[in-house]
């Protein structure tokens, strides 16, 4: 069920599946072009196979979320980690959140967990950003040279997809956003932490995958076969494996998902 909530002032469009509040909730956070269509089926499928309540919402100025600004500050995801965020939680009485990021979103769960504002159960990031490096610089570039074919597409997803394109790509080429780095605060995480990666992202090294587990003794790194950037669509069934594996480890979600073979991962 999707609909719009007043959050932090803000009116955005928050989708419920399950018993929201109620135990441990997996809160959903969306890539940097992305939206709550665009994680297609993957909430409906993640509840059924952890038996868990989920969250996903779109971030101001995507989806059917009302406007937000026209251009991003560098500080934008740290705004969201440490402002939006919790108050989401705080509306929705989610007292034991399981953050599952992707890209930006994935960078944004890091911020949360890592600060002293939540007491996630445990996090899960998909192709999260640590600090800037060229091949996230250069997939920004190759995907504004599609710019229009990608918005045509952004449309079926978005209210304004012009905006919300223009303004991610802008901020990610801008010379002010080169000193995101947020290495020095991931030794401040300290639930139980997932850190997934497909091997042929065209926005990330293995050194995003490599960097968080250094920092972060718990946290277990892997690598999906045969998959890009946006894993849940091309290895979801893997995907949730691996969530379903990685939670069940922690003890944290009865387990109903049916077993799979399913290409080799390369663990960190």
């Amino acid at each position: 069920m999707t609909d719009i909530h007043e959050i932090s002032g803000l009116r955005l469009a928050v989708e419920t599946t399950g018993a929201i509040g109620v135990g441990p909730t997996i809160v959903m956070l969306h890539e940097g072009l992305g939206s709550i269509t665009q994680w297609r089926d993957f909430p409906d499928r993640i509840h059924v196979a952890t038996g868990l309540p989920v969250v996903a919402y779109d971030r101001s100025g995507y989806g059917r979320s009302e406007s937000g600004p026209a251009q991003y500050g560098p500080d934008f995801m740290h705004r969201e980690a440490l402002e939006i965020l919790p108050a989401l939680l705080q509306n929705f009485e989610i007292s034991q959140p399981i953050l599952l990021g992707h890209s930006d979103g994935a960078s944004i769960a890091l911020i949360a967990a890592a600060s002293d504002l939540l007491d996630p159960v445990g996090a899960i990031t998909i192709a999260a950003h640590i600090f800037v490096e060229p091949a996230g610089l250069n997939g920004v570039r190759v995907a504004k040279e599609r710019r229009d074919q990608i918005v045509e597409g952004m449309a079926r997803h978005h209210h304004q997809p012009d905006t919300a394109f223009d303004r991610w790509s802008t901020i990610w080429l801008d010379p002010s956003f080169k000193t995101f780095d947020i290495c020095e605060i991931l030794g401040d995480i300290s639930c139980p932490l997932l850190v997934l990666q497909g091997d042929q992202d065209e926005y990330a090294t293995a050194e995003m995958v490599h960097g968080i587990v250094q920092r972060v003794p718990q946290a277990v790194g892997k690598f999906i076969s045969q998959c890009g950037h946006i894993a849940h669509k091309d290895q979801p069934d893997v995907l949730i494996e691996e969530i379903v594996s990685f939670l069940s480890t922690q003890g944290i979600t009865p387990v109903s998902y049916t077993h799979l073979t399913l290409p080799t991962n390369r663990e960190v």
